[in-house]
């Protein structure tokens, strides 16, 4: 289970009507439901895999994000799988902007940096059933042993 950080939230109203607490986790939710928006980023999982890891207790969210905040700045970690024939640069690019203006909009956080880390190229989705299958394999394993 992720660690549970609370995020300092200044808001910008007059009235002050109570405190306001926002976790990372919530802000790497938006993350990854902002970087899931643009188009060229592998995010749905297959029919298939979706079985497999419901029946497996497993999670394939195919975009993982991550939090950090240091000395009053936000840092957003963005791990994304890019499908075949699309432009690297312009995806990470868009998945910077797309990533700050949501949680901006959302919570009246600036974020001071997103990292975007592409972790593979999906080429077809039999490549990503057969990655799954392992995983399973993998799994199942270490839970008899």
């Amino acid at each position: 289970m992720a660690k549970i950080t609370e995020v300092p939230f200044e808001t910008q109203a007059k009235e002050n009507l109570g405190e306001i607490k926002i976790t990372t986790g919530v802000l790497e939710s938006i993350a990854a439901q902002a970087a899931s928006e643009i188009e060229g980023v592998a995010s749905k999982v297959t029919g298939f895999q979706k079985e497999v890891g419901n029946f497996l207790g497993m999670d394939r969210d195919r975009i993982n994000t991550k939090i950090k905040t240091e000395n009053n700045s936000i840092v957003v970690d963005v791990e994304i799988r890019v499908l075949y024939g699309y432009s690297v640069p312009e995806i990470a690019i868009a998945i910077q902007d797309k990533v700050k203006e949501q949680i901006l909009f959302m919570t009246d956080l600036a974020v001071t940096e997103v990292n975007v880390h592409v972790m593979s190229v999906e080429t077809e989705s039999s490549e990503s059933d057969a990655s799954i299958v392992e995983e399973a394999v993998e799994t199942i394993g270490e839970a008899f042993e």
